[in-house]
């Protein structure tokens, strides 16, 4: 009796075992994750992928890369050579890293022409304190090129960026096979949530002029965008990142963008009515390139991934001021990779109070002593 309840808690283990999410180290603050695809040791192609989630150093040290599952119930891939996707974000409460994918074997012909339903595409997640990664979400009716996915807290409800299909979708019930209620049928490539669950998009379709749109807080399904940014119907706006420099103008009130179809880094800001254009900067190769950063002293210190380098530049030009900076490398994707998207580690909510409150019994012991 006890040899079978010995034989049946081994197979329980190895069941848990096989479902277990991948985890890696904590991602550490003021590091960036980037999204990598491929391992070297082939040209990049239409093909499954493998990906890496790399995390540097903002002076170019590859601290770790984590690799995400290429075969089986749990995998992530991307295709190769599509340089739209692995678009990353942070969840609106700042708790998740949120990035995509699909559920196909590496190697295995180019996913995103497979219907949702036979390769579903993966929402996945990552918990910087902890290093875990989850690939169990799934979305079914969401095809074409996954690029994006946003969410309050990167578990309870999520929106999705495709190329066809559902183009922007809410997904209320998250899990496997997941369906998504369309929310606008164009075209769109970066979705995030921020100013109290207000979802904005990039758009690359060229059937429209409107580049950075809003849908409204939490949308649950069809809606109209209003049209934030508009510029002819030829630019394609991709990665963005907003950020809150003027406290006089409510909530978020500055946006960076990249443009791809001129490579350039757009600046725009709000004056609590308009957003207004503040400007831009060329940067060769940008491409389909994805950006984020952090208020520093004195401006905005911006990172920028391209195909095939990771940079950053300094904007000090400050609150609705025309963008500055120069471009820098810090580091070049390995041959036969690319890098997509990625994002700059911040602290996790609560941090900061749990560090007061360590600092605080300090001062109680050091005023003791």
């Amino acid at each position: 009796m006890k040899a079978r309840i010995a034989v049946l808690g081994w197979i329980v283990v190895g069941a848990s075992l096989i479902t277990l999410p991948a985890l890696a180290a904590p991602l550490t603050p003021g590091n960036l994750l980037v999204y990598r695809v491929g391992d070297g040791t082939a040209a990049l192609s239409t093909a499954a992928t493998a990906v890496f989630l790399d995390e540097y150093t903002t002076s170019g040290s590859l601290v770790q890369s984590i690799a995400l599952p290429t075969t089986g119930t749990s995998a992530l891939t991307a295709v190769g050579n599509a340089t739209t996707e692995g678009i990353m974000s942070y969840s609106e409460d700042g708790s998740t890293i949120i990035f995509t994918g699909y559920r196909k074997d590496v190697g295995g012909s180019q996913p995103s022409s497979d219907a949702a339903t036979t390769t579903p595409r993966v929402i996945a997640t990552l918990k910087p304190s902890t290093g875990l990664v989850d690939t169990s979400v799934t979305v079914i009716n969401a095809g074409g090129t996954i690029r994006s996915a946003t969410s309050t807290d990167g578990s309870s409800l999520f929106y999705v960026a495709s190329s066809s299909a559902n183009f922007v979708a809410y997904v209320g019930s998250p899990g496997p096979n997941s369906s998504g209620v369309q929310i606008d049928g164009r075209n769109s490539r970066q979705v995030l949530l921020r100013n109290g669950g207000v979802l904005y998009a990039s758009n690359g379709s060229s059937a429209i002029a409107e580049k950075f749109q809003s849908y409204g807080v939490l949308p649950t399904g069809a809606t109209t965008p209003t049209a934030l940014v508009t510029l002819t119907t030829s630019d394609v706006s991709h990665g963005f990142a907003l950020f809150d420099l003027d406290g006089s103008v409510a909530g978020l009130d500055t946006l960076y963008f990249v443009n791809a179809f001129n490579n350039r880094i757009y600046k725009y800001s709000f004056d609590g009515t308009t957003w207004n254009a503040n400007g831009f900067l060329s940067i060769s190769g940008l491409g389909q390139g994805n950006i984020d950063g952090v208020v520093e002293s004195g401006g905005v210190r911006l990172f920028v991934s391209t195909g095939s380098v990771l940079g950053t530049l300094f904007d000090s030009s400050g609150y609705n001021s025309t963008i500055t900076g120069t471009f820098s490398t810090i580091t070049s994707a390995p041959s036969n990779t690319a890098f997509r998207g990625l994002v700059y580690v911040v602290p996790e909510p609560g941090t900061w109070a749990v560090l007061g409150l360590g600092l605080g019994a300090l001062l109680l012991i050091r005023r003791k002593n």
